[in-house]
């Protein structure tokens, strides 16, 4: 299968940096909608995060995360293919095989991993079915539920999932049509970012012939494989939708109550201190900003860290509980100390995080 352009200066494939705009305000947003945003970060800590709030509350919740991850790839489908593509896919008239090869030539350029065909029998009938390999993804759960939103935005019909580990690491996919269980419908609701973003004045350097941040030249983009690593930290990296995460947690909240947003911290928090980020990281507020801006995390306008504690301002924030246990978790890997934290989510999108030591 062959891979998508790459810029001849900074080596990223030129989709990133053609259908993608990393404004000055902290923000990446898809040039066709303005309202789908995505975020470019490290994975590593999705699943073992997920474990770890399933251990917490003692509730799996895969099928949880598997659900908001089809949602959310559902309407981001809905907007990459087009109407009358859909139409003559519905009609028959266009192979699915041939609509899912360009789809997972973009989902390895994003970082999601090797996904590739296997069985696909679509005859507007009952018993079709679609079967593909993941090999390495980026995150199960969600790789799932991507896979599964790709089929409900194309075909239309409400997809039944189930998918095995047949080997460490590749995972076998199948979506047949089924009707979802009702309670699974009216649950999770994609998050589209419909508040009205701040402003910035971050001014990442460019590439000067692909105009993508010049920073992301730091990454090594494994088409082939569909892997992103930072040539720095060897840390894998994806860019896809916070709008796949955060319903979850609302959701959550919604059925087991208030605690759960401590529970997600708290999750976060042990997974970082447990030394997935080096604390030598966190070189300051300018470049901690550009870091978190190439990211599309949002636009920092305060950090204060010191043994006395740890001051965070975030404007335009993504995944904002991510974020609280982030500052949480490197403030006590820095310190050795245990320490509580409070934060607020303002209407307008900026996040307020304190960390004190407890003493």
């Amino acid at each position: 299968m062959p891979d998508i352009e790459i810029c001849p200066r900074c080596g990223i494939p030129l989709f990133i940096s053609s259908q993608h705009v990393w404004m000055d305000n902290g923000v990446i947003q898809t040039k066709e909608q303005d309202n789908q945003r995505l975020v470019f970060f490290e994975c590593g800590n999705l699943d073992p995060l997920f474990d770890g709030i399933s251990d917490i509350i003692d509730m799996s919740i895969e099928h949880l995360v598997i659900d908001a991850s089809r949602r959310s790839t559902r309407s981001y489908m809905d907007h990459v293919v087009p109407n009358d593509i859909k139409e003559m896919i519905r009609a028959g008239e266009i192979q699915l095989d041939l609509v899912f090869d360009s789809t997972f030539l973009i989902w390895r350029a994003m970082g999601y991993g090797k996904l590739s065909l296997i069985k696909v029998r679509y005859e507007g009938e009952a018993d079709d079915f679609i079967t593909v390999q993941a090999e390495r993804p980026y995150s199960v759960p969600l790789a799932v539920g991507n896979f599964a939103g790709s089929i409900q935005a194309v075909i239309g019909s409400e997809p039944g999932i189930v998918y095995e580990e047949t080997r460490p690491g590749v995972y076998k996919i199948t979506i047949f049509h089924a009707e979802n269980p009702s309670e699974l419908k009216d649950r999770l609701r994609w998050k589209a970012f419909e508040q009205e973003y701040k402003g910035g004045d971050i001014d990442l350097e460019r590439c000067p012939v692909c105009n993508a941040p010049a920073a992301l030249s730091e990454f090594h983009w494994d088409q082939a494989n569909g892997g992103i690593r930072s040539t720095i930290t060897g840390r894998r990296m994806v860019m896809t939708g916070p709008s796949m995460i955060d319903p979850i947690f609302d959701d959550l909240q919604e059925e087991l109550g208030e605690t759960i947003p401590n529970v997600v911290v708290e999750a976060q928090k042990r997974f970082i201190r447990s030394g997935f980020f080096g604390v030598e990281e966190v070189l300051g507020e300018d470049e901690m900003r550009t870091q978190l801006a190439l990211r599309g995390l949002g636009n920092l306008t305060e950090l204060k860290m010191g043994s006395k504690g740890v001051q965070v301002t975030v404007e335009n924030t993504a995944i904002p509980l991510l974020m609280v246990g982030l500052a949480q978790g490197l403030f006590e890997k820095a310190f050795n100390k245990d320490s509580d934290v409070d934060w607020e989510l303002t209407a307008d999108g900026t996040l307020l995080v304190e960390v004190k030591p407890r003493f």
